[in-house]
């Protein structure tokens, strides 16, 4: 009991760690009171959670200091390529290459560079892992989008400890592939010669590779709620070491030698080698944590309760991996062993095996229901009969024969395995496109409700009766899946502006108390993805949105029109304006003199004008925002020519035209303005420069207070309270989006934007 909890009180440190809003710099302290406080018995408890504290403290200081400094802006770099690199290709030709996407462990470089990096090679040559390259490449720090919903990249690349992201401008290989990942790219190739329908799904249950799975198979198994059976779980692992026990007790029994000794080596050992075949993912380092110390015990011939496995595996994955915490699969792992530990452990099991598993489906699905829904925003009212019969296909039809078939892929009996493995997955993907006949509920952000509902599905686990764990379930769904009012502007007249963190592109949001207008929907990418479906969805989603009342897009470029077809695809849009025609789009052209009222205010186009006869920034859709205290300006891409023949009012809030670029924002266009607050939307160390110093300036003699989508992320503005602002980025965020205090050319300006408060004050 006392090593349990010992154990528990770690893992606990290492988790609270990773939940401080800075990366904590006082570590070693920490680290060093919790190792002294070890020596008072009655303080041992206290004393590991601050040694877990520290130990968590460390890691998390390392991933966000360890970067690339932005004078290293071009490198050249010796190191080696570890893991699978992912294929980059287009997303309406599945067949056109573009390039590979891999991870470079350097050994040598030009500049200082103290981990891994993450680098892009178009129209290069083939790179596998395990290869010894010298690459001539182009680097920046770590750095993302920054918005209050969808995927959070920055959080994933301190949890892979990347120093840097960039792409290759020109490379020679120095010697070939080895090791682990020289294996299994071996065992990659003999897939693809295999001829697999289904190749992607089983590269990722067999080898890992779940970059090889094509979107539209992603996004079935997404919709479906089915996500969890593209991952290697820890029930795969539990497979290979009961095989690996039973294969190893029968060889020991017919050597002579210890039948369970014998069985125990033989697990572990093919559980291990399996482990690393996958890529050590953190559900199978789990699993094998726990298979290690449950046959531990059994050779030293104690049984060892499940909750101490449990707390024991937990523990040591975290003295390992400090950063685990940080990957939902980290949560969702241990998490769904917790559960099950929880509901069975108080309760006489099921004689049927059968019924343990619809229970255990059950109790899973209700008590992890408030945490999928916030990742995934949706729920699939077909998920658990589909798992019911999914989960047992792929868990002991398709991962045994793949597993097999990839171990023997050198020979016929192995490619006929992989066949069979791949009818399993096209069976399991005919029940998946049944069920995604019927649309997945998308459920808003939760908010204040979200930890009510984790509260009522964990009271499902107490041992209480039939009817009290149906309205605790019914609880659950109903605090997730009662409809509310989607956020608005507010009381009647007041107008909500939030501008997203879409890098270099644009996407705002305008909402009055019942319409909404999307300005701009983000640009789109070579391979395929567009911010439209990887920021603008998610945060229409989360904010309850069913519809869109009015889409503008303010000109054709691809930076501002890239997420229009996600959008108009996912939501029924009333309205589509345009400044010019947009490939694709149905749109009717935005003219000066258009106008409308929504909920007591005014919207107005003030250009282009019916005999305007520009395109590309020029032929820009300007529109103006009016309450009866307030004015918003959107300018779109407009230069100095448009800029020069518009008649403007001051402003609260404008968004800087072209981006910050030095053809627009002349003088005049900025006395005229004279806004509150300038807002840019640009990447992060864009290559264009984009706000240009001379229009910051500009900006900041009238007055404005002048911020970045880059340095602050997306930020929300609202006419009630017209002199703050508020940012994505600020004290309250997680420690990885704050930016790392460095002793470089931009360390004061780092550090002022790490300390910027939650909602920023105009004092002008």
């Amino acid at each position: 009991m006392e090593i349990r909890n010992s154990a528990l009180a770690f893992a606990g440190g290492v988790v609270a760690a990773h939940g401080l809003p800075a990366a904590h710099p006082f570590w070693p302290y920490i680290l060093l009171a919790g190792t002294a406080a070890l020596a008072c018995r009655r303080l041992r408890i206290a004393a590991l959670v601050s040694v877990g504290l520290g130990w968590g403290a460390w890691a998390a200081v390392d991933a966000v200091t360890q970067r690339v400094s932005a004078a290293c802006q071009e490198a050249v770099v010796t190191g080696q390529v570890v893991d699978l690199p992912a294929l980059l290709q287009t997303n309406d030709q599945a067949s056109q290459r573009l390039g590979q996407r891999f991870v470079l462990v350097p050994q040598q470089a030009s500049c200082e560079l103290p981990g891994p990096v993450r680098l892009t090679w178009f129209e290069g040559p083939s790179v596998r892992g395990g290869e010894l390259w010298r690459l001539r490449v182009r680097l920046k720090p770590p750095r993302s989008v920054a918005n209050w919903h969808g995927f959070d990249a920055e959080k994933w690349f301190a949890r892979n400890g990347l120093a840097a992201t960039g792409y290759v401008l020109s490379g020679v290989r120095l010697s070939a592939g080895g090791g682990i990942d020289g294996w299994r790219e071996a065992l990659r190739d003999g897939h693809a010669q295999a001829g697999l329908v289904n190749g992607g799904v089983l590269g990722a249950l067999a080898l890992g590779d779940s970059a090889a799975i094509p979107d539209s198979a992603v996004n079935l198994y997404r919709r479906t709620a089915t996500m969890h059976l593209l991952v290697i779980s820890g029930l795969h692992v539990g497979i290979v070491t009961a095989l690996g026990f039973f294969l190893g007790r029968w060889c020991g029994l017919l050597l002579g030698v210890p039948a369970k000794a014998s069985g125990v080596a033989t697990a572990l050992l093919l559980a291990g080698g399996y482990v690393l075949l996958a890529g050590a993912g953190l559900s199978l380092v789990r699993a094998f944590a726990m298979a290690a110390v449950g046959m531990l015990a059994l050779v030293a011939g104690r049984t060892a309760a499940a909750s101490a496995v449990f707390a024991y595996a937990l523990a040591l994955v975290l003295a390992v991996d400090p950063m685990a915490p940080l990957a939902a699969g980290f949560w969702l792992s241990f998490g769904a062993v917790g559960v099950l530990l929880g509901y069975f452990a108080p309760r006489p099991r099921p004689r049927s095996w059968l019924l343990s598993a619809l229970a255990a489906q059950l109790v899973i699905a209700v008590v992890f229901l408030p945490v999928t829904t916030v990742v995934t925003g949706l729920i699939h009212p077909l998920s658990i009969p589909v798992n019911l019969v999914a989960v047992p296909v792929v868990t002991m039809l398709v991962v045994p024969l793949a597993l097999a078939g990839t171990a023997l892929v050198a020979t016929p009996l192995g490619t006929a395995l992989l066949l069979g493995a791949d009818f399993g997955v096209s069976l399991v993907g005919e029940v998946l496109a049944f069920a995604d006949g019927v649309a997945p509920l998308h459920i808003a952000d939760p908010g204040w409700r979200f930890p009510w509902a984790v509260a009522a599905s964990l009271a499902c686990l107490l041992p209480v009766s039939r009817w009290a764990g149906v309205a605790l379930a019914a609880s659950t769904l109903a605090l997730l899946c009662v409809p509310r009012p989607a956020s608005g502007g507010g009381a009647s007249g007041a107008v909500d502006v939030t501008v997203l963190d879409v890098g270099q592109g644009t996407a705002v949001l305008v909402s009055t108390t019942q319409r909404l207008l999307v300005y701009d929907t983000g640009p789109a990418f070579p391979t395929g993805g567009d911010m439209g479906t990887n920021v603008l969805l998610p945060t229409l989603r989360a904010r309850g949105v069913r519809s869109v009342d009015t889409l503008v897009l303010s000109h054709g470029d691809i930076d501002h029109v890239g997420g229009a077809s996600a959008v108009l695809e996912a939501f029924d849009v009333a309205t589509v304006l345009a400044g010019e025609p947009v490939d694709g789009v149905q749109a009717e052209r935005c003219l000066a003199g258009m106008g409308w009222r929504w909920d007591g205010v005014d919207f107005t186009i003030l250009s282009p004008r019916q005999d305007d006869e520009r395109s590309g920034n020029n032929a820009s859709c300007v529109l103006l925002i009016e309450t009866a205290t307030s004015r918003v300006l959107l300018a779109g891409d407009i230069e100095r020519a448009v800029e020069r023949g518009l008649r403007l009012p001051a402003v609260d809030v404008v968004l800087v035209p072209h981006h910050g670029s030095a053809t627009s924002s002349t003088v005049d266009f900025v006395a005229a303005v004279r806004p509150r607050f300038a807002v840019v939307t640009a990447a992060f160390a864009n290559r264009f420069g984009h706000p240009h110093p001379k229009v910051v300036t500009r900006y900041r003699d009238v007055g404005a207070h002048v911020l970045t989508t880059a340095e602050s992320g997306a930020l929300r503005w609202n006419s009630a309270r017209p002199l703050e602002i508020r940012p994505a980025r600020c004290r309250a965020s997680p420690y990885w989006r704050q930016p790392a205090r460095r002793n470089d050319g931009n360390g004061e300006e780092a550090a002022r934007a790490a300390l910027l408060p939650c909602r920023i004050p105009n004092e002008s």
